[in-house]
Parts: C-alpha cells; sequence; structure tokens
C-alpha cells in the first residue's frame, strides 16, 4: 500500500505543501518540497506538480511554505528517571520541543527494581506518542559487587542481559560504566558485551578522563561511544580512535561549549557527533526546552545550523542503526516531522510523529484513554534497618577535643566530576563536626534496600549550605539514601520524612519541613503530572538558593555524589570511595588535641 500511496494510487493521509526541507544527507535546504504521507510512513518527498492525485477527502493539508520541515529530533543518551516524571509525562515535554525520539538507558529504575523496572518503563512507553527505544542497563549496580564498595539495590546479570536481547524494544546494551572491570578483563562484563555483539546490537560507553593505552584497552572490549567527555582534547582523542562523541548538554552538566570546539576551531567531521542531554530535568524542559534549546545553543557557540540539526537526527539515528527508520524525511521512513519558522533559531510549532499532528501552536492534541499503572512493588522501596538518630551521621573521634585533618569531598558545579581535597575540622564532645565558616558540612549515605544498616559518613565542600539538611533518595546509581546537612538534627529529620514519603527530595531547617518533591515510585519519579512535580521542584530550588546554594539543579548535582565510577573521591553507604583504585579509604587521616 506504501508503493501505491507513493503513486497516488491510494489517497495521502497527510500532505506537507510547498516546505523549506531541511536534507540532513545532503546538508541541502530544498524548497518548495512536498512532503506526503500515508499510515505514519513518509511516501514521497518532492516538488509534486501532480499534487491533485494524492488528496482524498479525508487528506489533512498543511500549507509549510513559512516552515523548514526538519527530521524528528532524536535525544541518543538520556536517563527518563532524571527529569523526575514518568515516561508519559516526560513524553509530553519532549515533543512539544521537536523530540519525538529517544534512546532511553532505564538504569536508575533498573537500580532499584532489576530487571522488572526495565520492564515496566517498556510497557508504560507504549502509552506515549514519543518514540523510546531501550538499552539494556549493563551495569547493575554501576561497579561489579566483588569490589565490595557498595550496597547494590538490585543486580542485572549477564543471563538477564541475554533475556533483555531478545526484546524488540532493546537496541543495544548501556552504558558500560565499570570501566574498571573492563580493564581487569573480567569475566561478566565482557559476557554481556559478548552477548550485545551476538545480539547485533549497539554498545554504548562511559569513559571520564580515560586517554592512551587505557582508553584503547577499553575499546578493544567493542565499546565505541562516550558521554562523558569534558575537554575538547579527551573528545578528540576518542573521536580519532572511530568513538561516536556524545556533546553533552544535561541540566546540571554542561559540556557543549568547551565540545563544540572540535567543530568550530578544529574543524573535524561532525558525522561521528551527537548532542546529548544524558540528564534533564522537569524545570528546564518547563522553561527552556529540549534538544531544540540544545540546537539553538549549539548555534550560539558557532557551529553552522544544518550540522547542529544533523547531530540530533542523521548522526544518532545512523549511531543506533535505526537511519531505515527515523533521523531524515524520506520515502519508507516514519513520518516523524518539525516544522519550525527558522532554523537560524529554532522555534517548534508544529510536530508530528507517525503521521498525526501531535503539537501545534502550543495545543497539545494528543489523547489517552488509560493511563499505565506501576504496580505496588514499585511504591515499596524504602526499606531501611532503623531510622537514623543525630549521632548516627557524625564520625566518632578518639579524641575529646581537637581537630582532624580529613578527606573531602569537593563539588564542582555543572560537572559530573569531583575533586578530591584535604581540610581540616572540628572535634567537639568526641565527634567530628562541620566547619560552615569553610563551607565544610557532613555527608551521608544510607543503604535503603536491604535493611543493612550501613551508613557511609563524610565531608563535602562547595554546595555552600549556610544551615540545615537536604536528603533524597536520587544517589546514582545504586540509589540509597544520600543527605547533607549542617545540623545533624536536621539531617536525622530530613531522612525520617523521605522514608514515610517512600522517597523524593526534602529540605529542613531548624527541625523545620521548607520543601519537598514526592518521589514515590522507586523513590526516583512522580506519579503526578508534569506541571505538578515542576512546581514542587521550582519551589525546592528557590528555598535551596535562600540557604547558599547558588547553582541550579543542586539535586543532580548531589545525587552523583554517590557514583563511584567518576573521578575524583565519592560516598557511598560502605563510606569514602577512591574510585580510580576502586577502593574504601578513611574519612579521617588524622587528629590531633588542640
Amino acid at each position: 500500500m506504501l508503493i501505491r500511496a507513493a503513486l497516488g494510487e491510494v489517497k495521502a493521509d497527510l500532505i506537507i505543501k510547498n516546505t523549506k526541507l531541511v536534507n540532513v544527507v545532503t546538508g541541502e535546504i530544498i524548497e518548495d518540497t512536498c512532503i506526503i504521507v500515508y499510515k505514519g510512513y513518509i511516501v514521497r518527498v518532492d516538488k509534486v506538480r501532480d499534487l491533485g492525485k494524492h488528496v482524498g477527502n479525508k487528506t489533512r493539508i498543511i500549507d509549510g511554505s513559512k516552515y523548514y520541515a526538519l527530521p524528528g529530533f532524536i535525544d541518543g543518551h538520556v536517563h527518563i528517571e532524571s527529569s523526575l516524571l514518568r515516561v508519559t509525562e516526560f513524553g509530553r515535554l519532549a515533543i512539544r520541543h521537536g523530540t519525538t525520539t529517544i534512546i532511553a538507558d532505564p538504569h536508575e529504575i533498573a537500580n532499584v527494581l532489576g530487571i522488572d523496572g526495565v520492564k515496566y518503563f517498556i510497557e508504560e512507553s507504549k502509552y506515549t506518542p514519543l518514540r523510546v527505544y531501550f538499552v539494556a542497563p549493563s551495569c547493575v549496580p554501576s561497579v561489579d559487587p566483588s569490589f565490595g564498595i557498595e550496597t547494590p539495590g538490585a543486580i542485572i546479570d549477564s543471563g538477564q542481559i541475554a533475556l533483555l536481547m531478545q526484546d524488540p524494544n532493546v537496541i543495544g546494551l548501556g552504558e558500560v560504566m565499570d570501566m574498571a572491570s573492563v580493564i581487569q578483563a573480567r569475566t561478566e562484563i565482557l559476557t554481556k558485551i559478548a552477548t550485545a555483539k551476538l545480539a547485533r546490537k549497539i554498545i554504548d560507553g562511559h569513559a571520564p578522563t580515560l586517554t592512551c593505552e587505557i582508553l584503547d584497552a577499553y575499546l578493544c572490549a567493542g565499546i565505541n561511544s562516550d558521554h562523558e567527555s569534558t575537554s575538547v582534547e579527551e573528545a578528540l582523542e576518542k573521536l580519532r580512535k572511530g568513538m561516536y562523541v556524545m556533546l553533552r548538554e544535561g541540566s546540571a552538566w554542561k559540556d557543549l561549549k568547551e565540545l563544540s570546539k572540535m567543530i568550530t576551531r578544529y574543524k573535524v567531521d561532525c558525522h561521528r557527533c551527537l548532542l546529548v542531554t544524558d540528564d534533564i530535568s522537569v524545570k528546564d524542559l518547563v522553561e527552556k526546552g529540549y534538544l531544540d534549546h540544545i540546537v539553538n545553543l549549539a548555534i550560539e557557540y558557532g557551529i553552522d545550523p544544518i550540522t547542529a540539526i544533523k547531530m540530533v537526527t542523521i548522526n544518532p539515528a545512523e549511531r543506533f542503526r535505526l537511519d531505515d527508520k527515523i533521523g531524515l524525511i524520506a520515502p519508507g521512513r516514519y513520518a516523524d516531522i518539525v516544522l519550525t519558522p527558522s532554523i537560524d533559531k529554532i522555534s517548534v510549532e508544529k510536530v508530528v510523529v507517525n503521521g498525526d499532528i501531535i503539537y501545534n501552536n502550543g495545543e497539545w492534541l494528543y489523547k489517552i484513554d488509560t493511563m499505565y499503572k506501576y504496580p505496588e512493588k514499585a511504591y515499596r522501596t524504602i526499606n531501611i534497618r532503623r531510622l537514623p538518630e543525630p549521632a548516627d551521621f557524625l564520625i566518632r573521634s578518639k579524641i575529646k577535643q581537637g581537630m582532624a585533618k580529613v578527606n573531602v569531598i569537593k563539588v564542582v558545579p555543572r560537572s559530573t566530576l569531583t575533586k578530591w581535597i584535604v581540610d581540616e575540622v572540628p572535634i567537639e564532645n568526641g565527634y567530628l563536626r562541620s566547619d560552615k565558616s569553610k563551607d565544610i558540612i557532613h555527608i551521608a549515605v544510607i543503604e535503603r534496600h536491604h535493611a543493612t544498616g550501613n551508613i557511609g559518613k563524610g565531608f563535602v565542600t562547595g554546595f555552600k549550605l549556610t544551615e540545615g539538611a537536604i536528603a533524597q533518595t536520587i544517589a546514582h546509581d545504586t540509589h540509597n539514601l544520600i543527605v547533607i546537612g549542617t545540623d545533624p538534627v536536621d539531617m536525622s529529620i530530613a531522612v525520617k520524612r523521605i522514608a514515610e514519603a517512600g522517597g523524593g527530595v526534602v529540605v529542613v531547617v531548624n527541625g523545620e519541613i521548607k520543601a519537598m518533591v514526592r518521589l514515590p515510585i522507586a523513590g526516583l519519579i512522580s506519579d503526578e503530572n508534569y506541571e505538578t512535580v515542576y512546581n514542587e521542584l521550582k519551589h525546592m530550588e528557590k528555598t535551596c538558593r535562600e540557604l547558599g546554594i547558588d547553582f541550579s539543579n543542586m539535586h543532580m548535582t548531589l545525587s552523583l555524589l554517590a557514583l563511584p565510577v567518576i573521578p575524583e573521591l565519592r560516598i557511598t553507604d560502605k563510606g569514602l570511595i577512591d574510585v580510580m583504585k576502586t577502593k574504601i579509604i578513611d574519612p579521617v587521616i588524622e587528629v590531633k588535641n588542640t
């Protein structure tokens, strides 16, 4: 029937006439182009002179003369959970900003609920017009449990990876974060990679700061993409060694300005360059946009508009072997089309997905009769042996009064990296205490999956928190409960409130709950609409600013402090982690009387 529709023997469902087609294959803008759609597919793209033979009584016609027609945008690497939204609510925001396809790595929900969490996301994705492809989480947990540096909530082993590879919704293996296991050629991670290869599916990487022979060894495992580059030199080395380099510009991790120099300064071929978000918050989705915003930033940083558009269309489509379906406006592809009056600055006015007009000048047109309901298991994920008292957050000292030299995690705002510094904190009544004058405050991670009673303790600097405490059940990737604070009493109250709510983010000052974002599904996502979540998050950020935190998406920065695969120093429920050596270290170096 598609062939007959292309010939005009069967009438079109939709025609976009006389538009300016952005051809991402040739880099041309082709004026007065007609795009003819039948049953969700593009069947003809041409300067159609005999348009009448394609028009029937039910054909819908859009005058495209004032628009550029672009392929629907593709985010090649995103964790939906970081938006704090369920899949369907994420889809509502994504499509209105021109993103019609995402490659989702559900390793956050998988770290809490295991393979069932992946299946829940796959099932909910059937309820949204957003085209969602999945990669199977390769590192659940992020580090091989045999290292013993954290207590995982769930484990997805190579056998379960093999099961996921059989699912048609799963197109590859998600980011291989356990770099140490790859370099050491550990059997389990190499089996997962081999399983993906045998299934002829893609393998995504995660290789922050890897270089020279270590990077080469990592690549020899068969991994060929990375989204963790933070310098142009790092990205260039990876690109030169055949990797697909994803230029990340998420809500908290801002790498695009630096990495765009590969194209603007070094003039490299961008064929293997993608624009991705990795993690994007509901607040930014509402206030700034999605890939439309990222493309506009790329243009602002000097990248040619068509080149930037390629990096969210044909490039990711080819990387994920989907260019026979999406990524370009051509016959036989899905009719996923974005109409914008300009390509110098994208402004999405109409979005077509699968041949249907889903978004039109501010109006959401997609209607569904039922919503996916998560099972009760997804709502019961807080399992703490004993709710901690204030003293449980403090590190005990061998001396009563004095000073302690300690290892401190230094936060780098707008970056995934941390710094490892050494400083001093006071000892009072036998316990190490925070020092607000130096912006050194308490941090702790509480195991919340198996009631082990583990609490990892340490110190952090860089938040500029003046008082109170912030606790959350988002703590990548194992998602134990993480809390920071100047006052252990407030830390205790914050943890108790989070446990009662079944998950979320809470701010407590002087014993009073000042702000809260409720996240009852796996302790990671909300079951409310995006408007409600946006308002809760906006109030929380306002509260944090009043307490001295001067950067946005604080909860994302806090969450990564528990991820023991990104240098330099992290914290888990087992304690402080030296990332490069994959080992637990003592937070206290020495104590002395004063």
